[in-house]
């Protein structure tokens, strides 16, 4: 009987060693001994590829911080796939994502209509959605604890545009040229909710699909219309298309131009003549900014895409990168589930160590997580983007 009693002690730690790595918790998807995988579409190639900038700054700086050690001892996976900013293809790369590849996160995505189409499964899925580039009010105000977005909404920057307008344009009669998908909607519907408040008139809205390649019907349209200011809610390459008409037909009405438009990349295909005087609204410090996060995202974007011509895009991507890397790095080695991770991102408060002046990020859903919150504005004049501060401001 002494024998069986130690036999059954015996056993009995026996399986309580045994069964002791199942009582640890468990990481979740893609998260192995020494990598952490992450995912984003991207338009790599196709009409919006200018926007691959974002893609570019995210891996650059998820590029240093493996050459430095990864984080808590695990390496950076971040895998980008071309999309085209084309949702019908967003839509298939992310379900291989997060139903293939097993990505913990989808981190510094591109686009509007790419994410309009495929949010909803993502939620679903239980999947952080971290830094996306989209500024539509459908993925800015989701009801989801797993949305964090990185800029503010494109409804609300539509409204700023149209107070910039009359206060520092003087405009009471305005034209709007806008891209046809969820983000010049979303700008369109901005500008409509506040033209009675600042006694605006909007005389012509002009509308372009992604894939046009010439916008002078929609120029003389609006020229016709006879405005006093010009709304451009467009992407650098149609902004430069526009400039381009304006200039040929010497028309120079003012344009403020919206933030996601603001690119070398616009003076590079418009030609610097065409683009001088044009206002943009802003999200981020440009690189020649003093700030020394700044002067490191600089330098590592320099780094490890030497061929770049630095630009605010690159800093959406290392911004959405910079907020993923810092709650990794709180959550420590172990335990690293989606959940944690969204308890960590809404654990920040007052962060200054990013390109982005201070992040704070609450609990609650998409409309309490954004990553970035103020907007400024800048003017091109003498070959480059000036710092430009409009009346309320001051």
């Amino acid at each position: 009987m002494k024998n069986l009693a130690r036999f059954a002690v015996a056993l009995t730690g026996a399986l309580v060693f045994s069964a002791a790595p199942v009582a640890l918790a468990q990481n979740g998807p893609g998260i192995s001994d020494k990598e952490i995988l992450i995912c984003a579409y991207q338009p790599m190639t196709g009409s919006e590829s200018s926007y691959f900038r974002m893609g570019k700054g995210a891996d650059a700086w998820f590029k240093y911080i493996n050459d430095n050690g990864g984080i808590n001892g695990r390496k950076v996976n971040f895998n980008m796939v071309d999309d085209k900013y084309e949702p019908a293809r967003t839509a298939t790369i992310v379900k291989r994502f997060i139903e293939r590849d097993g990505c913990f996160a989808i981190v510094a995505p591109l686009g509007s209509a790419p994410t309009s189409a495929v949010i909803d499964y993502i939620v679903e899925q239980k999947v952080p959605l971290v830094g996306a580039g989209t500024g539509a009010a459908k993925n800015l105000e989701y009801p989801s604890k797993w949305v964090f977005p990185l800029y503010p909404s494109y409804k609300d920057e539509g409204k700023d545009l149209v107070r910039f307008a009359k206060e520092v344009f003087k405009a009471k009669k305005i034209a709007l040229l806008y891209q046809n998908d969820p983000s010049g909607k979303t700008h369109l519907e901005g500008i409509k909710s506040v033209l009675t408040k600042y006694g605006v008139e909007l005389v012509s809205e002009q509308g372009y699909e992604t894939k046009e390649v010439d916008v002078s019907s929609q120029v003389v349209a609006m020229k016709n219309a006879n405005p006093d200011a010009v709304i451009c809610s467009c992407a650098p390459e149609h902004a430069a298309k526009f400039y381009t008409e304006r200039k040929k037909f010497g028309w120079n009405v003012p344009v403020v131009n919206v933030f996601f438009g603001k690119s070398p990349k616009v003076p590079e295909l418009a030609g610097k003549d065409a683009v001088e005087g044009v206002y943009f609204s802003t999200i981020f410090r440009d690189f020649d900014s003093p700030a020394p996060q700044v002067k490191q995202a600089l330098q590592i974007l320099k780094k490890y895409y030497p061929e770049e011509e630095p630009d605010a895009i690159h800093l959406w991507g290392i911004a959405a990168a910079q907020v993923f890397t810092e709650a990794m790095k709180r959550m420590g080695r172990d335990n690293i589930t989606r959940d944690r991770l969204v308890e960590t991102l809404e654990s920040i408060k007052g962060w200054k160590e990013s390109v982005v002046p201070v992040v704070t990020i609450n609990k609650g859903n998409a409309p309490e997580h954004f990553i970035v919150r103020d907007m400024s504005y800048v003017v091109y004049k003498g070959g480059r983007f000036q710092d430009f501060t409009p009346p309320w401001v001051k």
